[in-house]
């Protein structure tokens, strides 16, 4: 031990004193990391995507640059303000457009607690007698729900995981075909979200979510039973989706102070999200 402390000290020694350049140089900081566990856990990204079979992220800590972003109306109005924060705290070069919804969503909730703490308190409207209250959500209460990742809940609902394709398979009730279907990204929310209010909403859905029909991916195939699909087998593919994606689990219970009436509100994640009083 001693002769490697001696063996510091005389290295330290040997080093030249700093020149006026260095002296003078302006100091540098680097913006502190951490990593998020992805709801997906990777399985469902396409070959070549970074996040591919990646457990978990890295993002940095939001910083008052990163806050620009979120106070900019032009990229409010736009709704570019989020996606445009996630690709500034993502340190590996991904395509926001490309990130699955619930990883996404994890990513938010990570970079909010780590800037602003666990405590989000949001303007409740209570659904029972129309009040409006403060209410506080403790972010630290988001759960992960992994049901696909279950091989007994996918045998128990007669769903197959096509490892090689990224995607569940199944069949149709009604119609007695077999789809498959994949989780949503960012790309498909946006198209979603666009016709969401049209004549179109509920096919527009399945366009996003059925990738092949008894085998064959071809768009025009899909396109032309969508056209055509049972309402059972619609509602049923929802249902499922709804029972399987590994999405954040954002609802809490909610008290009104007014009157009384419980109910789970879900956390909205709105950029509004990362604006604590």
């Amino acid at each position: 031990m001693r002769n490697n402390q001696r063996r510091l000290r005389q290295q330290a020694a040997a080093q030249p004193p700093p020149s006026a350049a260095t002296a003078n140089a302006p100091m540098t900081y680097a913006v502190p990391t951490e990593f998020v566990e992805l709801p997906s856990r990777g399985k469902f990204y396409p070959e070549g995507h970074p996040l591919r079979n990646q457990e978990t992220v890295e993002i940095k800590y939001m910083t008052a640059k990163d806050e620009d972003i979120l106070s900019s109306q032009a990229l409010l109005k736009k709704g570019l303000a989020i996606d445009r924060l996630i690709h500034n705290l993502l340190v590996a070069d991904v395509d926001v457009s490309t990130l699955l919804v619930p990883d996404k969503s994890a990513i938010m909730i990570a970079a909010r607690i780590s800037s602003y703490g666990r405590e989000y308190k949001s303007d409740v409207r209570c659904g029972e007698c129309g009040e409006t209250t403060k209410y506080s959500f403790d972010l630290n209460k988001t759960n992960i729900k992994e049901d696909v990742f279950d091989d007994y809940t996918l045998q128990q609902k007669q769903v197959a995981y096509n490892e090689e394709a990224n995607i569940l398979e199944l069949q149709l009730p009604r119609s007695e075909v077999t789809v498959g279907i994949q989780f949503i990204d960012g790309h498909h929310e946006k198209i979603i979200n666009e016709g969401i209010d049209g004549a179109n909403s509920i096919t527009t859905l399945m366009s996003c979510i059925i990738v092949s029909i008894d085998g064959a991916y071809d768009q025009h195939s899909i396109n032309n039973f969508i056209e055509v699909m049972p309402a059972a087998d619609a509602r049923h593919i929802r249902k499922l989706y709804a029972e399987l994606a590994p999405e954040i689990d954002l609802k809490q219970e909610f008290v009104c102070k007014e009157c009384g009436h419980s109910t789970e509100m879900e956390v909205p994640l709105t950029a509004e999200f990362f604006w604590p009083e």
